[in-house]
């Protein structure tokens, strides 16, 4: 299992564009994936870039306190 999260620019054409990335289990692997957010100069994309990863460690802090709890039972 792999655990991480950014956020990236990519420059494309002169312009720059935020993106999240993050892994994913696909078919039993980690895979990393980028999310378009939008422009890297927009604040509101800033913002949104900055709830996603929120939201990806709020949901790898359950998954992983679940795991636990599930070892911790078995030990």
């Amino acid at each position: 299992m792999r655990i991480g999260c950014g956020l990236r620019v990519h420059r494309i054409d002169g312009n720059e564009y935020l993106y999240f990335w993050h892994y994913e289990r696909e078919n039993g692997r980690s895979r990393r994936r980028e999310d378009y957010v939008g422009p890297a100069r927009d604040p509101a994309s800033r913002q949104n870039g900055g709830r996603k990863l929120l939201a990806y460690y709020r949901r790898i802090q359950a998954d992983v306190s679940s795991r636990i709890a599930r070892l911790e039972r078995s030990a």
